[in-house]
């Protein structure tokens, strides 16, 4: 009789999630994931057809951990709100830039896929949409207790804003070692911007 693991696909996600950070995407094979796991590779299989879809599960699941760690901490943090999120987004896109960049060096380099197959997989690699809306509310929910005002969550640019960060997030940590400076930057840039914004609009709430 077959041994019944409880919580196999978890088990499944978190083992291969620690493979993939120790290793380049085509180091990893399913028969190493399933020899992890402490299961057959045919049962592996029965869940994950093959380790494209596994991957994608990995990197989506990470994501999620992103957010429920942000999410903890927009709860129990008690001031410094700005500095609390921007800290834990950085370390987080940090842990997950070696990853990605493993999988797109691999996606570039694989002949058979033409430029359309080469396309969507590089746009599945990318922030899951759902998650990063997910984010991006957290962040301005912490806005609004920094600063006690009150931000609409449709406003174009601070969509510009937090779109900002998770382009220079990668750009700075490519070319600045240190990455409290980097953190202390981001949290200036924004800090500084978000201060302008407020005084504008309390000048446009005294005219009307």
């Amino acid at each position: 009789m077959p041994k019944i693991i409880e919580n196999l696909e978890d088990k499944i996600i978190k083992k291969s999630l620690s493979l993939f950070r120790k290793n380049s995407y085509k180091e990893v094979g399913m028969r190493t994931i399933a020899e992890e796991v402490g299961i057959a590779v045919g049962t592996l299989y029965n869940y994950y057809p093959n380790k494209w879809k596994l991957y994608i599960e990995v990197l989506e699941e990470s994501w999620q951990e992103t957010y429920q760690r942000l999410k903890k901490n927009c709860k129990n943090v008690k001031g410094d709100y700005l500095k609390g999120f921007l800290q834990i987004f950085y370390f987080e896109m940090k842990d997950k830039k070696g990853i990605v960049r493993e999988l797109f060096r691999y996606i570039m380099n694989d002949l058979e896929l033409n430029e359309e197959e080469q396309k969507e997989k590089l746009d599945r690699i990318r922030f899951p949409d759902t998650v990063i809306n997910q984010i991006h509310k957290l962040f301005i929910i912490n806005l609004e207790k920094e600063f006690a005002v009150d931000f609409d969550i449709d406003d174009l640019n601070l969509n510009r804003l937090f779109t900002m960060l998770q382009t220079y997030i990668p750009i700075l940590q490519r070319n600045y070692k240190n990455d409290q400076e980097n953190i202390t930057y981001l949290y200036d840039l924004t800090n500084s911007y978000l201060k302008e914004k407020i005084i504008k609009q309390k000048k446009a709430e005294s005219l009307k």
